[in-house]
């Protein structure tokens, strides 16, 4: 009987490390999740600013109309 005493507890401590583990691991989730929502609104909150280029002065297109069109 004294051998099932050890096989009980080993079982116990098993679980109880497992359930700890799930429990760490969805606190951990909740707070990506917490940080994901609080990016999202940080980017849905500020308008989108324009740098000052009009897309016809981006370099690619600038370089490419003048040395697209002599050709």
């Amino acid at each position: 009987m004294g051998d099932l005493w050890y096989l009980a507890l080993a079982y116990g401590v098993i679980w109880l490390g497992l359930f700890g583990y799930l429990f760490r691991l969805t606190a951990r989730a909740e707070g990506l999740s917490r940080e994901v929502n609080l990016l999202r609104g940080m980017l849905n909150a500020d308008p989108p600013q324009s740098d000052g280029l009009v897309e016809a002065d981006t370099p690619a297109e600038a370089g490419a109309g003048a040395a697209g069109g002599e050709a």
